[in-house]
């Protein structure tokens, strides 16, 4: 049987999940999806590999996991940062240049490798969930510009974002492809507000 290293049984597994979860990150990160496998997972986290089926019911399973586990994070980054605006215009501009900094820095990497996995559909409704919670504070800044088809905006943001995205180098300075997509995006919306 093996040790409880925590205060408590419901700690224990809390740690170990974590602990399985940031190997699963670590290892897709290193080698990709199809690096990840229960046996490396379980190696990595010093666990044995029984221990990890505990947790997880398969490697489909913890891939999906430590993919939405990314997309939370990343979700909570942005939206935290758009919280500390005050302007729907510099909410916008907060948005595009949190992404790409993320995007550059390498934080968007597992989600973009593992979106491209096959996926349970209650997994692909979570994503679908979390993007909602990603567009919300889009979603209100661009109704504030009073533009009707907030939807229609968010979608063109959304793809400008994804566009610049497209154009950067990874690990060098995202500034410029920012400043770029940001003058793009505002223009785009202060003709949409005059419509």
């Amino acid at each position: 049987m093996p040790r409880i290293m925590a205060p408590t049984l419901a700690e224990n597994r809390d740690q170990r999940h974590a602990s399985l979860l940031a190997a699963g990150h670590e290892i897709v990160r290193t080698g990709g999806p199809r690096a990840l496998t229960m046996a490396a997972v379980a190696t990595r986290a010093g666990l044995s590999r029984p221990a990890a089926y505990e947790y997880f019911g398969s490697t489909a399973d913890l891939l999906a996991a430590v993919l939405l586990d990314e997309m939370r994070r990343w979700s909570g980054d942005v939206v935290d940062h758009l919280a500390t605006e005050s302007t729907p215009e510099t909410k916008i501009t907060r948005y595009i240049e949190v992404s790409l900094r993320l995007i550059a820095d390498g934080q968007h990497e597992i989600v973009a490798m593992l979106s491209e996995t096959s996926l349970p559909p209650s997994v692909r409704q979570q994503i679908n969930e979390l993007h909602s919670t990603l567009a919300a504070p889009l979603t209100q800044a661009v109704a504030a510009l009073g533009i009707s088809d907030t939807d229609q905006a968010v979608r063109l943001i959304q793809g400008v974002v994804e566009a610049a995205a497209r154009r950067l180098v990874p690990g060098r300075d995202p500034s410029s492809e920012v400043r770029a997509a940001t003058a793009f995006v505002m223009a785009g919306l202060r003709a949409l507000a005059t419509d």
